[in-house]
């Protein structure tokens, strides 16, 4: 959608206490909060679509002018279709505002969350770990380093490591770095980059291995930041951490009985292969606290259980601190991606015991396995405040919700960048 100078051409829209078209004009009802008023832009996007408008026109004058940018956010956010593969594509339609002094930074964060989506969405044999270690290295404005199989050998990332055994393309972490002069902290930002899922010898149904292409969606949203802070700079140094790998079954592939050293020292039973976006998050979180971060943040695609106990529109949300997890908290107020503070119990530990080794990657009970990763997760992490989003639910979803694309939403993306931001 492209959003012009005003002019009374094509559909008109305006607002009013009663939603509905009359006397020619379609009329929004008015908007009462940030999120409302970036719905009410989704909707526009909506109507302008069913009604196979290719032009319309709205003045905002008649609403707050707080309220003004998150409406044009929601028209910009809610015009996404992955086209990439198909060979008509549709025509992008305009929409002339009155009321608002360009859209400059709506355009850029637009910009950057389908960027996100459109790796979620791309086809597996496109992304995988070289691939995306390629687009990585072509983003500007920040250090990126890519570290091959050697590499991930020489620094302990074994979980990694085991994971994409089983794929004739090897694993690969891209890290990169942002050092702005005066830094006041270090926050380092860990992606699960599982960049297809398959669950490995505990393999998946058809049902459930369709969409794990998207299982990627976390890195996905990290190296989104990465393109993010040369158009939005933050005052802490930050470090990007996507540990790659493609979880696939074949006779090298990584077994159910297996134990593995990790490089904080600590072991770990493999009683299932499909619990294997934890153990390249637990690579990642060692090598921050190793690296000096202040804050560790994750996003992972991590459990289903997540989406049981939240639905498709909710992160869980992790925070060892309260501060951290309150800052977290008011950038998803603020962006409308929504999170929800999680317990981590400390009662469910014994569940992830091993007769075998220090730990295993995942309980036998189905029962609280949100918690149960979040739990396994902490055994790798000591000194950073440490914030864990499991983004399962909203990363990827069946149908559009106003301004959240079907498939790959980029959810994330706008959060971080809040948080990051919060500060100015």
């Amino acid at each position: 959608m492209k959003i012009e100078e005003y002019r009374k051409k094509g559909l008109s829209f305006s607002f009013s206490k009663e939603e509905g078209f009359r006397d020619g004009i379609y009329y929004l009802q008015f908007p009462k909060t940030e999120e409302g008023s970036r719905r009410k832009g989704a909707e526009l996007t909506e109507i302008m679509g069913k009604l196979k408008a290719k032009e319309g026109n709205i003045s905002l004058l008649e609403i707050d002018k707080n309220f003004r940018r998150s409406f044009i956010e929601g028209i910009l956010l809610s015009d996404y279709k992955f086209q990439r593969y198909k060979g008509e594509r549709e025509k992008e339609a305009a929409i002339y505002v009155k009321g608002i002094d360009g859209v400059g930074e709506e355009s850029k964060i637009r910009d950057l969350v389908f960027f996100v989506r459109d790796l979620v969405n791309d086809a597996p044999e496109k992304i995988n770990p070289k691939s995306f270690s390629e687009i990585a290295g072509k983003i500007q404005g920040v250090e990126v380093f890519v570290g091959d199989k050697k590499w991930l050998k020489e620094n302990g990332f074994n979980g990694t490591l085991a994971v994409g055994k089983g794929s004739s393309i090897p694993p690969r972490v891209v890290i990169y770095r942002y050092s702005p002069e005066g830094a006041r902290r270090k926050i380092a930002l860990v992606g699960k980059g599982v960049t297809f899922d398959s669950g490995g010898l505990d393999l998946k149904s058809p049902e459930y291995m369709k969409d794990m292409h998207m299982d990627m969606a976390g890195a996905a949203v990290v190296l989104g930041i990465a393109k993010a802070l040369k158009d939005f700079p933050v005052k802490d140094e930050i470090i990007g951490i996507m540990p790659l790998a493609e979880n696939l079954p074949s006779s090298s592939s990584y077994k159910p009985y297996d134990v593995l050293q990790m490089d904080n020292g600590k072991t770990v039973e493999i009683n299932n292969t499909d619990a294997e976006g934890r153990l390249l998050l637990a690579d990642g979180l060692i090598y921050a606290e190793k690296q000096g971060a202040d804050i560790v943040i994750d996003l992972a695609t991590l459990t289903g259980a997540a989406i049981v106990a939240l639905g498709e529109l909710v992160a869980a949300l992790y925070s060892t601190d309260e501060e951290e997890g309150k800052k977290m908290e008011k950038a998803s107020e603020k962006t409308g991606e929504k999170v929800w503070r999680m317990p981590l119990v400390e009662d469910y530990r014994d569940e992830l015991k091993s007769q075998r080794a220090d730990i295993k990657n995942s309980g036998y009970k189905r029962s609280g396995g949100s918690i149960m990763a979040a739990l396994f997760l902490s055994e790798f992490i000591e000194r950073p405040k440490w914030l864990h989003l499991d983004i399962a639910g909203p990363a990827m979803i069946e149908k559009p919700f106003y301004y959240m694309s079907s498939e790959g939403t980029g959810f994330g993306t706008r959060l971080l960048l809040e948080y990051l931001r919060g500060e100015k």
